[in-house]
C-alpha cells in the first residue's frame, strides 16, 4: 500500500513538472501599495516585489502615496519604474494621497502615470533627503516638470498633465478598464495589455488581482516616519520613563517606554531630523520635571512648553515635504502638558509626601507574609497590604510571621520572627 502510494505521488510530481510554466502560473494584475515617506524598507519592497511578480503579471499597478524620498537609493527604484520587466502603471490614489519630491518623479518617469481626482503633486525639489550617495543631476522629469509648474510648486489633480499625468482615474477598477487593450513599451518591444477575459456568460471581467502590502513589522516602523508621530512617540517615551520612575511600579509603563522608544528611535535614525530640536523637546521635558518635583507650576514649566513646541516645530522642516504643522506640534505638547499635570503630579504627590505622612511607626511591627518573600513580596501589617522585600536570604514562605525592620518610601523592608524555641 505505501510503495502505491510513493509511486501516485512520483507520477503526479513529473506530471506537474511537465507542464509548462506559462500554465502553472496565471496570468494577474498586481496591485504594490507604497504608502509614507520613501525609506529603505520602502523600496526594497517595491523593487523586490516588482522583480518577483513580473514573470506572471500582465500590469503591475504601483499604488503611491508619499511626501518624500528618504534615502539615495530612490534612484534604482526610479530606474525599475523607467524600464519595468512588465507593463506598469504608477497610480497616486485614492483621492486624498499625495506626491512630492522622489515620489512625483516616479509618477513622472513611468510609462504609465495616473492619478485619482482630488490627488494632490508637486514640489518636486530635492528628490530625495537624507544619503548623499550618487544621483543624477537631471532624472528626465525635469522638463515635464518645470513645464507644469511642479518643481517648487503643488497642484490638485483634476485632469490630465502633459508629460506627468497621463489619465486620471478615481479607482483600481477604473485603471483596469481604461488600460485593457492599451500597447505599452517593455525592453523596447511593444506589448498589449490584456487585463480582462471572456468569462462563461460572455461578459468581460478584469484577470485575478494579486494586492501586494509590506508586512507588519514594517508597517510599524513606518508609522514613525511622520514627523508628528516620531516626536509624539520620543516625548511620551521620555515621560512614561519618568511615570515608572516615580510610581515605582511593576514595570507595565517602563514596558510601554522601551517600546515608544525604540519606535521613535527608528523615525530619529531615517528622518532629516534637526538635532537642535530634539535637544529642545528633551530639555523641555526636564524643565517640566524640575517642576513638577515640586508640585507647582512655575516659570520652568512655562519654558519647558515652549521648547518643546518649538522643538516639535521645527523637529523635521523640510515644508512642505516633511514637517509638522503648528497645531499638531501645540496638540503634542499640550497631551504631554495635561500628562505631567495630571497623572505626574498625583504620584510625585504621593511619592514625595511620605516623609510628612510617616510610616516610621510601622518600623518595628508584626505582620504576616501574604506571599513569600524571595526577596520581594507582600505582607500584611496592621490590615494594609505593602510590598516587602528582605536584604537577606531570610526564608519567609507565605503565612510566616515577619516583623518590619526599615520602610523606604511605599516599600516594606521585612525580617522573619525569631521563634523563641
Amino acid at each position: 500500500m505505501l510503495r502505491r502510494l510513493v509511486v501516485l505521488v512520483c507520477g503526479a510530481l513529473f506530471v506537474i513538472s511537465a507542464v509548462p510554466a506559462g500554465a502553472q502560473s496565471e496570468r494577474a494584475i498586481d496591485v504594490i501599495k507604497v504608502s509614507g515617506p520613501l525609506d529603505e524598507r520602502a523600496i526594497d519592497f517595491a523593487i523586490t516585489t516588482i522583480t518577483d511578480v513580473a514573470p506572471t503579471s500582465e500590469l503591475i499597478i504601483v499604488q503611491l502615496d508619499s511626501s518624500a524620498a528618504l534615502t539615495a537609493r530612490w534612484s534604482e527604484l526610479l530606474r525599475i519604474v523607467q524600464d519595468p520587466p512588465a507593463p506598469l502603471a504608477v497610480w497616486v490614489g485614492p483621492e486624498t494621497a499625495i506626491a512630492y519630491g522622489g515620489a512625483v518623479r516616479l509618477l513622472a518617469l513611468a510609462p504609465i502615470g495616473l492619478a485619482a481626482p482630488g490627488a494632490e503633486i508637486g514640489a518636486a525639489d530635492p528628490p530625495r533627503h537624507g544619503d548623499t550617495g550618487l544621483l543624477p543631476a537631471a532624472d528626465g522629469s525635469e522638463p515635464a516638470l518645470l513645464a507644469s509648474g511642479l518643481i517648487e510648486g503643488r497642484t490638485t489633480v483634476e485632469e490630465p498633465i502633459e508629460g506627468v499625468v497621463d489619465g486620471v482615474q478615481p479607482a483600481l477598477t477604473n485603471i483596469v478598464q481604461a488600460l485593457d487593450g492599451s500597447t505599452v513599451l517593455v525592453d523596447d518591444v511593444e506589448t498589449e495589455i490584456a487585463i480582462t477575459r471572456l468569462d462563461d456568460d460572455g461578459e468581460r471581467r478584469p484577470i485575478t488581482t494579486r494586492f501586494h502590502e509590506q508586512g507588519f513589522v514594517d508597517r510599524t516602523l513606518r508609522l514613525t516616519l511622520s514627523p508628528a508621530t516620531a516626536y509624539l512617540f520620543l516625548l511620551v517615551g521620555l515621560s512614561v520613563a519618568a511615570f515608572e520612575f516615580y510610581a515605582a511600579g511593576v514595570g507595565v509603563a517602563a514596558a510601554v517606554a522601551v517600546l515608544t522608544l525604540a519606535l521613535s528611535g527608528y523615525g530619529l535614525a531615517v528622518l532629516p531630523v534637526n538635532w537642535w530640536a530634539v535637544g529642545l523637546g528633551v530639555l523641555g521635558l526636564g524643565l517640566y520635571l524640575f517642576d513638577f518635583q515640586r508640585i507647582q507650576l512655575r516659570i520652568a514649566s512655562i519654558l519647558g512648553t515652549v521648547a518643546m513646541l518649538i522643538g516639535a516645530r521645527y523637529f523635521v522642516y523640510e515644508p512642505p515635504q516633511l514637517s509638522m504643522a503648528w497645531w499638531s506640534a501645540a496638540l503634542i505638547v499640550t497631551s504631554i502638558a495635561l500628562f505631567f499635570l495630571f497623572a505626574m503630579t498625583t504620584v510625585v504627590r504621593a511619592r514625595f509626601s511620605t516623609p510628612t505622612i510617616g510610616r516610621q511607626h510601622l518600623v518595628g511591627r508584626v505582620g504576616t507574609a501574604e506571599t513569600a518573600v524571595a526577596p520581594e513580596g507582600v505582607v500584611l501589617v496592621d490590615g494594609a497590604r505593602w510590598k516587602a522585600n528582605s536584604r537577606r536570604a531570610s526564608g519567609i514562605e507565605a503565612g510566616d510571621p515577619v516583623t518590619v525592620a526599615a520602610v523606604e518610601g511605599f516599600i516594606l523592608e521585612v525580617d522573619p520572627v525569631e521563634s523563641d524555641a
